[in-house]
């Protein structure tokens, strides 16, 4: 309040002030014009100043008014320019919501739409690209990726692993693999493509170029050690494998050879080995496999295979396989395996021994067998005979009951 008081008594002395300075200095103000007597204004010095200063006044609300209006225009301008840009990213924003939806034809038609004035059309014909794809417009697909190739020099990794990924749910892996290896000529440790890399070649079955990647999958893909160590395996499985399928000993021992001391000790990969050798013909280097194996760890299957084996010194083999029972205990599968080895170096009491012994712990069909073959081979027919049939029907043993001739009630069986 006091501020108002001070203000009005300070223009109240302005005021007088004023008047009294034009009361006693009237002047006068006198403008030629060119030199021209004629020509000249004379003009109250008062009057001509506040002309001049209502012509300032008037010149600075003139630019205010233009200002206002050239901003007035630009804001106009900017809401159509930016309001259209507001849409777009609207558009790819539900477009981009649709697609991980999976709303294939939604997501394709919004994409489409903002594309022209999207900020950044890559990820629309991208996005736009899968879409189609999914829908089953596999031309249109290839189109828009032509069209998000063209939006830049830094485009084609991300359309060569979108390309990669449509070739790949088309089971195309050839073509995939190829698209792959160019793309992979401009970013060869993109975690991503070796990933798709990964899945090509094992859909494919190309465990050879599979395991040409694996260096490169350890580390640059981000996979996890399990995740890893088991490809791995799987890898090194099926190449030992394939080679015993082409009956290539050679290949099967230089692959063997190639894995690293830490994959040779691994117990199934070795067994498997073991294995493949002894189908390929090579029973003495898989007796020496197995051997290794079951001096470190019990296994049955490999015991049982280690019956079968011809091995260098059938009399070593037998001695080794006796140690066996004395440190992992009387098993049907090894005394099984002490058979067949008892009767490699004819020792046929020791093996009926080892037979009967066997099928006292468990009934096996080929165990009676073994035991029947070698009972018909002593002269023992029937008892041989007996044997025979009870390994057919333990080998058989899902068949109806059903009548038989001469028989009141139907021959022992399961029921269907």
């Amino acid at each position: 309040m006091k501020r108002f008081l001070f203000a009005g008594l300070a223009l109240l002395l302005f005021g007088a002030f004023l008047v009294e300075a034009i009361r006693s200095y009237p002047g006068y103000l006198l403008v030629m014009i060119g030199g021209d007597v004629d020509k000249r204004i004379e003009l109250n010095l008062w009057v001509a100043v506040i002309a001049l200063l209502l012509g300032v006044l008037a010149l600075f609300f003139a630019l205010w008014l233009l200002r206002s209006l050239l901003r007035g225009i630009g804001g106009s301008v900017s809401r159509i320019r930016f309001g259209r840009q507001r849409v777009a990213r609207r558009r790819l924003t539900n477009g981009l919501v649709e697609f991980m939806e999976g709303n294939w034809a939604r997501a394709r038609r919004q994409l489409l739409k903002s594309a022209p004035r999207s900020e950044a059309p890559l990820i629309n014909y991208l996005a736009a690209a899968r879409s189609a794809f999914e829908l089953g417009f596999r031309d249109e697909a290839n189109e828009l990726l032509a069209k998000a190739e063209a939006c830049g020099e830094d485009t084609r990794l991300a359309v060569a692993l979108s390309q990669a990924r449509m070739q790949l749910l088309d089971k195309h892996y050839e073509q995939c693999i190829a698209s792959l290896e160019r793309a992979k000529q401009v970013e060869p440790k993109h975690p991503a493509l070796l990933q798709l890399l990964k899945q090509a070649y094992y859909r494919l079955g190309d465990w050879n170029g599979l395991r040409e990647l694996l260096p490169e999958l350890e580390k640059h893909a981000n996979m996890r050690e399990e995740e890893l160590q088991q490809l791995e395996l799987e890898v090194y499985q099926h190449q030992l494998v394939d080679a015993t399928s082409r009956r290539d000993r050679d290949k099967l021992r230089e692959i063997w050879q190639g894995l690293s001391g830490r994959w040779q000790r691994n117990m199934e990969l070795r067994g498997l080995y073991a294995q493949q050798l002894h189908q390929i013909g090579d029973d003495v280097e898989a007796e020496k496999q197995l051997r290794w194996l079951l001096n470190r760890e019990w296994r049955a299957d490999l015991a049982r295979l280690y019956g079968c084996l011809t091995g260098a010194d059938a009399t070593a083999q037998l001695t080794i396989a006796e140690g066996w029972l004395k440190e992992y205990g009387e098993n049907a599968d090894l005394l099984t395996c002490l058979g067949r080895l008892c009767m490699r170096n004819e020792l046929w009491g020791k093996a009926r021994q080892y037979f009967d012994k066997s099928l006292l712990l468990r009934s096996d069909p080929a165990t009676s067998a073994e035991l029947a073959r070698l009972l018909h081979a002593l002269g023992e027919t029937e008892e041989a005979a007996k044997l025979y049939k009870e390994g057919l029907m333990q080998a058989v043993a899902d068949l109806p009951q059903l009548p038989m001739p001469d028989q009141e009630a139907p021959l022992l069986g399961a029921s269907a």
